[in-house]
């Protein structure tokens, strides 16, 4: 039963490096890109809403 134990006592280290080289840049991307692209496809949906009263 201690060797499993022994074997699994790097992970948290490994989510902690997963969370700060992946996650966290992939949030900062969304953050800066996610308005922009909100914003297009407001625009996008009220062409398609008012394209037949042009």
């Amino acid at each position: 039963m201690r060797s499993k134990l022994k074997q699994h006592k790097g992970l948290a280290s490994l989510d902690y490096m997963l969370v700060l080289g992946v996650i966290l840049p992939l949030a900062l991307f969304l953050f800066r890109v996610g308005p922009r692209a909100i914003r297009l496809v407001y625009e996008m949906t009220c062409a398609f809403v008012s394209w037949p009263f042009m």
